[in-house]
């Protein structure tokens, strides 16, 4: 292998390697504003697979799960209906997240969930 395909080679197993060991994010310790649970059926579950809006910064932000932005980021169905009883019963939850690049955008996907009484 020559000295130039060598580095190439090396960069690209850098950079996926680094990748696959992103370090999650806290996002704020908020009430749930909103879930969105997205079905095989509509058009947007090859993207995404649901979402998730906190109180503390619903304007501006979600956390999303599965399809394409998310890839291997699923949420079991145990934890989405965590989330929605943590909705239903104003409990605080923080979610930890990593930052998903999908054609130029970036999406933020949850990775962990963690629901606490006020």
């Amino acid at each position: 292998m020559s000295a130039a395909r060598l580095g190439a080679a090396t960069a690209v197993g850098l950079a996926l390697s680094t990748a696959a060991i992103a370090r999650a994010e806290p996002s704020p310790a908020s009430a749930v504003a909103q879930l969105m649970i997205v079905e095989p059926g509509d058009e947007s579950h090859r993207l995404f697979h649901g979402a998730v809006w906190l109180d503390a910064d619903k304007v501006a932000t979600n956390y999303r799960w599965g399809g394409l932005h998310c890839k291997g980021r699923e949420l079991s169905d145990t934890s989405v209906q965590l989330l929605y009883a943590a909705m239903r019963s104003d409990y605080i939850v923080q979610l930890e997240y990593v930052v998903s690049p999908y054609q130029d955008k970036q999406y933020r996907c949850v990775t962990s969930v963690t629901i606490s009484k006020v």
